[in-house]
């Protein structure tokens, strides 16, 4: 038999496989080259990618990564919604850790202007391949950049609002910054406004054009205001590095400089940089502690000078001998720490972007500086302030306080010389030896050990200050918290079993996530895809990432797991011919861990709804297989799908629900019966209650600043959209509705409805909230059947999307059908941008029927001649079936099948042909 694929047909197909590829989330949306693949692809709600991972370009020459990288960003540059990456991403730094990797660090900026929270890290495997670019992009900017309000003006009304409610402070170097916050962007002069008199280190951003206080939050990163101690454990601590200046000993040491090892630190700090202990009741940063014979023991005065200071010390050495850091900036910093600090109360500690301070203690209490996890916590966040930067409020800040707690106890653990390591945080500051977090169990202290689970604060309608903790950022730490538990020790939580990789590697896997994949506004899914990275650097085999996606899991923070996934490289048979049936390769993927058993690869068939046959598939090669699907005949469906067994998983099989098993159209016929691309009229119509935003057909005029299009789907110029202005002209105050003409798909057969729709609800006050519907009627709209919804928040961030349904899954064929759009705005404060163009709709049949019998009365003769004529020129009924009237088998019914008819009957023409 042969197939009758209409020439357009054909060419419509073709351009919708490659545009389904383009647009897939399976391929990542990304524009690769052929030996080029992505693993892992994530976009945030504004559907821009934040995790791209797999191997994303050919092997660089080493000292391109920043010209690369921007390459890869240009080649993509429409998929992460960049107008122009060279001039928006500016290098920042490039970080060369231990495995030999690179890291580039962008900053996003705005006609020059720095976005607070636009990072975009390149990371470059140690082959010199771009094998992962993660982070935040802020589209959709739209600020003029000219500040009317000075920086010393803003500086002053900053300085001045922080005096009225807290305490006098120095505004310290100004930075005009562009920067989102709940959903709108601002101009903003941004300042670090640091005080003496009580603790305060104040971020503020003032509003470069009003002067407004647009936000403002106390950066002081602390141990929690729970309570401290009397003096240290007692413990006799016979290495002490000081400095004797001819009269005295000063807790100055000099020892971790590179030309001065001469205890065999083997540190790396430059000439004239120190570790350094002061003593202080009232201002900062108090006096270097002193001690006449270099016997510090008096313990409750001197103790929490001296634990400070070796534990500091100790933090140095750990930081530089197991990560390669050098101090916690990586360039050798002076580690200054102050003990004793009694000018706002007791049982505090802090970093404060200078210095760590360790307050007084009260009775019941010990010092604080007694705690080596307190101690290593506040260098923590050091660390963090020069490598992700996390932002200290919501889920990031609750990131930053877990991820100093886990340094705490991985310290405590790596030093147990020191002390006797455990999972609380700050035992030795109780006399009762209770702490105040439990990292093993964190619900003991009120805190969640499951993500958006029981004590979970809840974040995003929080405003963050210091009245709620930042939007509980010590309370949410405690999902962290167990993860890293659970990634060192192992155990089973909500009924996930991990096994434990040691706390040793955990406290790496971590670290390399902190200081190479997170960035200011990780949430806690990006953080765990981050440490899933960080894990598969080090452990190439799969085995670190295996246990780090169990982890997240068991907290409920359901970051891809280890998986097989199938693919088809010459893509699935949509159509299929009777006795004709299709031979196509399947291909089937292990990631992170998991690996198909060989042999278990399964097609499961099933014809008219009789049991599924097994049949095993053809091997081809590793993880690659062949299949032929069961020969149908014309009213007989077909349903599929593949399985294989995955070690230590189980059966996976494909689609996931056996439900949703694939069923290709059984046709001999593909005819297409309706096509609009927007170029001439076809007699769509269109209404609504909507204020503003009705359909309009012509060519896109909007520059995108709100949602819209600029330009139609195939390039011929029009479309349909909502509203066509430049500026506002989104859907407001209703719905509107597009409706088509009518079109037909006779009976017997089945119709296919293909659209490139865009719509976009992502930007505005309150985004991600409308939908756009789609309908389906057969009797010329007297009734409408739901067949699609788009949205709220999937394919709704504005990008040109093809959609398709088989109409028969909804309504019945018949020669009056319809196809509607509407879209409706729900939310007076919300943004609806949408556009529809290039439908199509195709007709598929598997008849029997006599070629040339058009009226299907059994005989081709004069009857059918006339049949035709009156179809074709005085609006008569269509031939039954379309493809009887092909019978010179050119794919059109036209007067040339006329001719052949008359040629057949009176002039011993050839025979008809139609299949």
């Amino acid at each position: 038999m042969h197939r009758i694929f209409l020439t357009l047909f054909v060419l419509f197909v073709t351009i919708f496989t490659i545009a389904s590829a383009r647009l897939d989330k399976s391929d990542g949306k990304i524009v690769l080259g052929d030996n080029m693949s992505v693993r892992i692809f994530h976009e945030n709600v504004k559907g821009i990618p934040d995790f791209v991972s797999g191997t994303l370009s050919n092997r660089i020459t080493s000292g391109t990564e920043i010209a690369s990288a921007i390459k890869f960003f240009e080649s993509n540059r429409s998929t992460f919604k960049m107008n122009d990456p060279a001039a928006e991403l500016v290098p920042n730094r490039i970080d060369q850790d231990q495995l030999g990797m690179k890291h580039v660090r962008f900053h996003q900026k705005f006609n020059g202007v720095r976005v607070i929270g636009g990072v975009m890290i390149a990371h470059f495997s140690s082959d010199d391949v771009l094998k992962t670019v993660n982070g935040n992009y802020e589209s959709e900017i739209n600020l003029n950049i000219n500040a009317s309000v000075s920086a010393d003006n803003a500086a002053a009304i900053a300085a001045s609002d922080l005096e009225n409610f807290f305490a006098v402070g120095t505004a310290d170097i100004p930075e005009l910054v562009v920067f989102p916050w709940e959903n709108n962007n601002y101009l903003c002069w941004r300042f670090f406004v640091k005080t003496t008199a009580k603790m305060g280190r104040w971020e503020y951003f003032i509003d470069a054009n009003d002067g407004s206080i647009i936000f403002k939050a106390n950066r002081i990163m602390d141990a929690e205001a729970i309570g401290s101690g009397n003096s240290v454990m007692g413990q006799s601590r016979t290495h002490i590095d000081t400095w004797y200046d001819d009269t005295e000993y000063l807790m100055t040491d000099y020892t971790r400089q590179a030309n001065n090892d001469l205890h065999g630190h083997g540190g790396q700090m430059p000439d004239g940089n120190v570790l350094q202990t002061y003593e202080t009741t009232v201002t900062l940063p108090g006096t270097v502690a002193t001690d006449a014979d270099n016997d510090w023991s008096t313990t409750s005065t001197q103790g929490p000078s001296v634990d400070a200071h070796v534990f500091a010390s100790a933090m140095y050495d750990w930081l530089l001998r197991d990560f390669g850091r050098n101090s916690f900036n990586d360039a050798g910093a002076s580690m200054y720490s102050t003990v004793n600090y009694s000018a706002e109360g007791n049982n505090n500690a802090y970093w404060n972007g200078y210095q760590i301070v360790v307050w007084s203690y009260g009775t019941g209490w010990r010092s604080l500086a007694g705690c080596p996890d307190v101690i290593a916590h506040e260098w923590a966040h050091a660390v963090t302030e020069y490598t992700s930067g996390l932002w200290y409020q919501k889920e990031s800040g609750a990131l930053n306080e877990s991820f100093s707690d886990m340094m705490g106890c991985a310290f405590e653990f790596a030093h147990d010389t020191l002390d006797t390591p455990d999972w609380y945080m700050a035992e030795n500051g109780v006399v009762s030896g209770n702490g105040f977090r439990n990292i093993a169990d964190p619900p003991e202290y009120g805190d969640p050990d499951t993500y958006e689970g029981p004590y979970w604060q809840e974040v995003n309608s929080c405003t963050p200050s210091d009245l709620n903790d930042y939007c509980g950022v010590h309370t949410n730490s405690g999902v962290g918290n167990k993860w890293f538990y659970l990634l060192s020790d192992g155990d089973t939580h909500n009924g996930i079993v991990v096994n434990g990789l040691g706390v040793e590697t955990a406290m790496q896997i971590a670290y390399r996530a902190n200081a190479f994949y997170w960035y200011e506004t990780s949430n806690y899914y990006n953080a765990a895809l981050g440490t899933l990275e960080a894990a598969n650097d080090l452990d190439p085999t799969l085995g670190y990432a295996q246990e780090v996606v169990l982890a997240w899991h068991a907290v409920n923070v359901l970051i891809p797991a280890p998986r097989l996934e199938f693919s088809y490289p010459g893509g699935i048979p949509h159509v299929i011919e009777p006795d004709n049936p299709p031979t196509f390769d399947v291909s089937i993927s292990g990631y992170l861990g998991a690996n198909p058993v060989p042999g278990s690869a399964r097609m499961f068939s099933s014809i008219d709804g009789a049991a599924y046959v097994e049949t095993m598939m053809e091997d081809i090669g590793t993880n690659q297989y062949r299949v032929t699907l069961p020969n149908v005949q014309c009213g007989f469906p077909l349903t599929y799908y593949f399985s294989v067994e995955a070690q230590d998983i189980g059966i996976i099989t494909d689609p996931v629900d056996i439900a949703d098993a694939y069923k290709p159209i059984i046709s001999v016929a593909s005819m297409e019966t309706f096509y609009d691309d927007f170029e001439t009229d076809l007699g769509w119509t269109f209404g609504g209650t909507a204020t503003a935003g009705d359909w309009e057909k012509g060519t896109p005029v909007g520059d995108g600043s709100y949602g819209d299009p600029t330009d139609d789907y195939n390039g011929s110029g029009q479309c349909y959209l909502t509203g066509n202005s430049a500026g506002d002209s989104d859907v407001d105050g209703g719905s509107v509705w597009l409706e088509s003409p009518v079109f037909y798909i006779s009976e017997g057969g089945g119709g296919e409805i293909f659209f490139a729709a865009w719509f976009n609800t992502s930007i505005g006050p309150n985004p991600l909230q409308d939908v756009m519907t789609v309908s389906i009627s057969n009797n010329n709209g007297a009734d409408w059947v739901l067949a699609k919804t788009i949205g709220p928040a999937e394919n709704a961030s504005g990008d040109w999307l093809v959609h398709n349904f088989m109409t028969g899954d909804f309504v019945s064929p018949s020669n009056q059908m319809k196809i509607r759009f509407e879209v409706a705005d729900t939310d007076g404060s919300s943004w609806v941008e949408a556009a529809i163009d290039d439908v199509h709709v195709i007709y598929y049949d598997c008849p029997t029927y006599t070629c040339g019998d058009l009226n299907d009365d059994g005989n081709v003769n004069i009857l059918d001649i006339v049949y035709l004529i009156n179809n074709k020129y005085k609006g008569g009924p269509d031939p039954v079936p379309l493809v009887s009237a092909d019978v010179n088998h050119d794919g059109l019914i036209n007067i040339l099948d006329i001719v052949h008819l008359i040629n057949f009957k009176y002039k011993s023409g050839p025979d008809p042909v139609c299949q």
